[in-house]
């Protein structure tokens, strides 16, 4: 993997939900930043220098639907990885993330036994837009 494959953004309105993935993905080696909503999250991303985006679905003000479709607009974020993370868990939801451009969905509470091994693998393969 590259050093952007390792630079990971996690966009979640929820304090505790952030520190949970930034300890665990920093202790598998990824350089993690966060942003509490879409909007903060635009300028950052625009940096592209993130290989992942974890993102909630339910954001204050610009939602991460939204925020994802957004993204896919922009030839700058063609390789960039986006996995919702949402407690969001109907199947409808799922469809919905993935038609916004979302490469992958998990559920909370995540599973934090597998979801380092599936992104690794995610990031390892890389995005064929």
């Amino acid at each position: 993997m590259t050093d952007k494959t390792l630079q990971v953004l996690v966009v979640d309105d929820v304090p505790i939900n952030v520190k949970l993935l930034t300890t665990l993905l920093r202790a598998h080696g990824f350089t993690v930043e966060s942003a509490d909503s879409a909007e903060t999250a635009l300028p950052m991303l625009g940096t592209g220098r993130f290989g992942l985006l974890l993102l909630d679905l339910r954001l204050p003000g610009m939602d991460g639907l939204t925020l994802a479709r957004e993204l896919r607009t922009r030839e700058l974020h063609a390789d960039l990885i986006i996995v919702a993370v949402t407690a969001n868990a109907m199947k409808r939801d799922q469809e919905a993330a993935l038609a916004a451009g979302c490469d992958a969905f998990v559920s909370k509470p995540i599973n934090t036994r597998t979801l380092v091994p599936m992104l690794t693998s995610m990031l390892a393969r890389g995005r064929t837009p």
